[in-house]
């Protein structure tokens, strides 16, 4: 079942949804306006100090839907959720941390928008942006928009691990497909809803998300778009990063879409795919 197949569907049993409104009726009329629905999806794991503080930056109109995914939290990140009004909030809850490529998925078929935003939630990208990166795809130049700190502005180091990572990327991105996105890594991202097919099917569901998305997207001949951000230190918490996992997901990655740029996954048996999606991409 494709993802556009599920938008309209209720969750599955693992999740629990909880819908925070003062208006039952909005999302219809949300549906029925000639202006664009934006679904604003918003991954978060024990961000208490700073999900609260996103969301009410996030541009208060009401052609903004806000899909929270809280991937497993152990502290009072929902509490914070909670206490605010004036906002049509849906939280869909994983019952244990999955990592963020599946909560990423999860919040994008709960989304019903004709735009749909991720945006994370440790403060460190600005939501009074979100006009902006949502642009090209108004004005019907991008299928999917991405964030560029490198484009705009990076308010702290970027660990060289970061730079070195998202240039082999980028190199590789650019060598198989033509495309350059040089912060390849960013979590701030727009997507037309008719482009959603690139989240069928994927390979990787935690650490590669990021980077199988755009070499699906240009697989499919997708229009991708660059634009200038502002991207700010983490204030608070943990920034949950594990390399080893990235590097092996990021390099399986490339491997498979080159094969596939090339139509030479199908010399490969079957057991060795299924062996490269047990022990390299998981």
């Amino acid at each position: 079942m494709t993802i556009k197949q599920l938008i309209v569907k209720d969750q599955r049993d693992k999740h629990q949804l909880i819908q925070y409104s003062d208006n039952s009726i909005q999302i219809n009329h949300y549906l029925k306006t000639e202006k664009p629905l934006i679904s604003v999806v918003i991954p978060v794991y024990n961000e208490e100090k700073s999900i609260k503080d996103v969301i009410e930056r996030i541009p208060n109109h009401h052609q903004y839907e806000i899909i929270l995914v809280d991937d497993g939290s152990t502290d009072n990140s929902l509490e914070k959720v909670k206490g605010i009004r004036n906002r049509h909030i849906k939280v869909v809850k994983h019952k244990s941390n999955r990592g963020y490529g599946a909560a990423i998925i999860t919040g994008i078929k709960s989304a019903t928008g004709d735009i749909i935003v991720t945006l994370d939630s440790d403060g460190q990208h600005c939501p009074e942006e979100i006009p902006k990166l949502i642009l090209p795809i108004m004005n019907n130049q991008a299928d999917m928009v991405i964030g560029s700190r490198y484009l705009g502005h990076c308010n702290y180091k970027i660990p060289r691990h970061t730079r070195v990572g998202e240039y082999v990327i980028d190199f590789f991105l650019w060598l198989l497909f033509g495309e350059n996105i040089k912060n390849n890594q960013s979590g701030f991202r727009a997507f037309n809803k008719h482009s959603l097919d690139v989240f069928d099917d994927l390979i990787y569901n935690q650490f590669g998300l990021c980077t199988e998305i755009l070499f699906k997207a240009a697989l499919n001949n997708l229009k991708m778009k660059e634009i200038p951000i502002t991207v700010n230190p983490r204030k608070y918490g943990t920034s949950y990063v594990h390399l080893v996992k990235i590097f092996l997901s990021v390099f399986s990655c490339i491997f498979i879409y080159g094969l596939k740029r090339f139509k030479l996954l199908k010399f490969f048996p079957e057991i060795i795919s299924s062996k490269l999606n047990r022990r390299l991409i998981k």
